[in-house]
């Protein structure tokens, strides 16, 4: 199956192409994604968005959750919870002062089900920030865990979600902050009088510390066979009144044997010039 990405134009490429895809690229590691997700012929979106269950560990050592295995079940089984918006910081959404100021584990989870026409397709799920530290589960299945709360992660769930079925989602997101953190913090443990395991969490810096699933969360469904990074290079010069122009790329898929066909189109949906192959080099005449 063929996967479509996007069609270049080139009064876009000159000015926006070559400074978004340095920004994805210098940002690029082995753990979370590079392509921005965005619908096309062959690729679709679901939203996740909405109200989720929410629950805040309280337990002194906020351990309670992996103890008791919050993630084997639907979070509303495992005890009291309450609606908690997403995308949003939980600090700012209740009047209890105890979640404003809290530090430690909080869950999430969500039902949702995958379209049937998804089946036989490539399907992730995407977290575009989750602060600071998160764990990640579908149907009581680990997917990833993932550290830097100001970046995206994504799985594969294709293998493991049921299409046409109700799934659900399970997240436990951690806002502790340690010296190795950014920004940085210091988790300080009271003795004395006071109780066991109470701690204070210090912090480094000017603002609060706010916390939970920051941004979208979203599936997104690709073919088998995808394009999973695109790196852009453009330049022209001007001889006469005329120009020349010069468009460099290189598309990464996970397939060696893919087929790469590139369009570059101008204002008007025209056609500037079109090649083939995953690392090219082409001249065209404006």
């Amino acid at each position: 199956m063929v996967d479509r990405l996007f069609r270049m134009k080139t009064k876009s490429i000159f000015v926006r192409l070559p400074l978004l895809f340095i920004f994805f690229d210098a940002v690029r590691c082995d753990y979370f994604p590079t392509l921005y997700p965005r619908e096309s012929e062959t690729r679709e979106i679901k939203e996740l968005n909405g109200l989720w269950n929410f629950r805040a560990d309280m337990s002194v050592n906020r351990s309670q959750g992996f103890e008791e295995k919050w993630f084997m079940s639907r979070l509303e089984k495992t005890g009291p919870v309450i609606p908690m918006p997403v995308p949003s910081s939980y600090n700012d959404v209740t009047q209890d002062k105890s979640l404003r100021d809290f530090t430690g584990w909080v869950w999430y989870d969500k039902e949702f089900f995958l379209p049937l026409s998804w089946k036989g397709q490539r399907v992730v799920v995407r977290v575009d920030s989750a602060r600071y530290y998160a764990k990640m589960w579908i149907n009581s299945v680990f997917l990833v865990e993932h550290e830097m709360g100001h970046l995206p992660f994504e799985a594969e769930i294709q293998d493991i979600a049921k299409f046409g079925l109700v799934n659900y989602l399970t997240i436990a997101v951690n806002n502790t902050l340690t010296p190795n953190t950014l920004p940085p913090g210091e988790i300080v443990y009271q003795h004395g009088n006071y109780p066991p395991y109470f701690f204070i969490q210090t912090l480094n810096f000017g603002f609060f510390n706010y916390a939970g699933i920051d941004r979208q969360v979203r599936l997104y469904a690709t073919p088998l066979v995808y394009v999973s990074d695109v790196h852009v290079v453009t330049d022209f010069t001007e001889s006469g009144g005329s120009y020349t122009g010069t468009v460099y790329w290189m598309i990464t898929t996970n397939s060696e044997e893919a087929k790469v066909q590139v369009e570059v189109v101008d204002a008007d949906s025209n056609t500037v010039v079109m090649g083939e192959g995953i690392k090219v080099k082409l001249l065209f005449q404006m």
